[in-house]
């Protein structure tokens, strides 16, 4: 999904001045009612689908989903959480093969890829985003960060998976993120090379994450002994999976975000020229999760342009009425759409009894927000960018009697013979890639190469991102 050349507008970190248009989030064009995984195995108690990664392979032409379960009616805590897996041919159906690959019980006729029942004093993992390449031995092609936790809580922290298939998972025998936070995600970073782990900042001795703790008497423990801990997100870097750099804050709460609010986890991808990320928002007034939008030129330094939900809760009653937290994968492209997964949850945090299923949506191609104009003429001016390929491309749904027309100037904002406002043909109807062309004429000529700014007009219509190429993209 990595494409220097594709600028989406999710904030105004490329845009140099706007009028008369209004930034607006997407909305999810099509959402499952129903779970497309749900728990329906022994060893998955009631919750299927907690902090899951779906990826697509290309060579064997099917969806693959790596999900944790958990069975809270068991009495031994090494026997709750248990990492499955199932395929899809089509992201919707999905078939959980018998792969003999863990003795569960008695028995190897399940689905289950990692279950370490058998590690001293483990209460309880958490794996999120699998990650495949070929860096390192063949055996470490499945690269997965997993926290684990134990009675001790000597040896917790976020330790690294290893696999040659995805199937037969090996552990490191220390943490690799001694302390980390049980939260995670992971990426491999497109620009850089380079391993990215966001999770939360290791936990301060005492803490607690809800204010009104520190001030309440705790059995056993003198008045005032604990500090409030409030989870925010962290980042460290890797280039071998192995060695990781010192954690580094990225994303806080400020004073726009209603009190009592938490980041619970983040699900980053790579996309276009920049880094989007699926954020969970925690009330923890009422133990609720939804979902919202950030973005990135960097990974390092997050955008909240909206702060409303992307993805929010199911209707009242239904099985994602309560939580919500995004699958760690970049979306999978299915035509003019790209298809995400979900976990929904209809238990809130302080339940002892988790129940989890998950389910799907897609949005249009390069869709995540966008600006929108009515009939007064919305007009917005871009920083200088590179124009890299020989033509332009605009990402716009344009109802009647809509339009838009693209022209270039210079870095220094004059504009450019040939290729101006009053050049452009005006662009109609709703395209992933509508050419843009001056006259007839769709090659940037001379300006190929330099850096040039974008001068568009809009009306009546929505306008998302805009692309140097060479061609429009099939994405029938």
């Amino acid at each position: 999904m990595y494409d220097p050349d594709l600028h989406l507008l999710v904030d105004d970190e490329e845009i140099d001045a706007r009028w008369h248009v209004r930034r607006v989030l997407a909305r999810p064009e099509r959402r499952t009612h129903d779970p497309v995984i749900r728990a329906d195995r022994p060893w998955e108690g009631r919750a299927a689908g907690l902090w899951s990664s779906v990826l697509y392979d290309q060579d064997e032409g099917i969806h693959k989903c790596w999900y944790r379960s958990a069975d809270d009616d068991v009495e031994a805590a090494s026997d709750r959480n248990v990492f499955n897996y199932a395929v899809s041919d089509d992201g919707l159906t999905w078939e959980k093969p018998e792969l003999h690959a863990v003795e569960w019980h008695g028995s190897r006729r399940n689905n289950i890829v990692y279950w370490p029942h058998d590690v001293a004093g483990l209460r309880a993992f958490e794996t999120h985003g699998v990650i495949v390449d070929d860096v390192g031995a063949p055996e470490r092609r499945y690269k997965l960060l997993c926290y684990h936790a134990f009675d001790s809580n000597e040896g917790n922290g976020i330790y690294g998976l290893f696999s040659p298939d995805g199937i037969h998972w090996t552990r490191t025998s220390s943490p690799i993120m001694p302390q980390a936070g049980d939260r995670h995600s992971a990426m491999k970073d497109p620009v850089s090379g380079r391993y990215l782990a966001y999770t939360r900042r290791p936990f301060v001795t005492g803490a607690v994450s809800k204010p009104q703790y520190p001030e309440a008497e705790v059995p056993n423990e003198p008045l005032g002994s604990r500090m409030p801990y409030k989870r925010l997100i962290t980042r460290a870097s890797s280039a071998d999976f192995l060695s990781w750099s010192d954690f580094e804050n990225v994303l806080r709460m400020d004073e726009w975000d209603t009190p009592g609010t938490q980041f619970y986890s983040i699900s980053p991808f790579a996309y276009g020229n920049r880094y989007l990320a699926f954020v969970d928002l925690y009330d923890t007034e009422v133990e609720k999760i939804w979902v919202t939008l950030a973005s990135s030129p960097d990974g390092v330094r997050w955008l909240r342009p909206r702060r409303e939900a992307f993805l929010d809760l199911g209707a009242d009653g239904q099985w994602d009425d309560t939580w919500i937290n995004v699958t760690n994968n970049p979306p999978i492209r299915q035509g003019r759409h790209l298809r995400f997964w979900y976990m929904g949850r209809q238990s809130a945090h302080g339940r002892a009894h988790r129940i989890a299923a998950i389910g799907s949506f897609r949005l249009g191609v390069d869709r995540f927000a966008g600006l929108v104009a009515g009939r007064q003429m919305g007009q917005l001016v871009t920083e200088p960018v590179e124009a890299r390929q020989p033509r332009l491309f605009v990402n716009a749904r344009l109802n009647q009697p809509g339009t838009i027309r693209v022209g270039l100037r210079s870095a220094e904002a004059a504009p450019i013979a040939g290729r101006s406002l009053e050049d452009c043909d005006p662009i109609r109807g709703d395209a992933i890639d509508h050419p843009v062309r001056w006259r007839g004429e769709s090659r940037l000529g001379r300006v190929q190469g330099e850096r040039v700014r974008l001068h568009i007009e809009v009306t009546y219509g929505t306008l998302f991102a805009f692309r140097f190429g060479t061609a429009p993209r099939d994405v029938s």
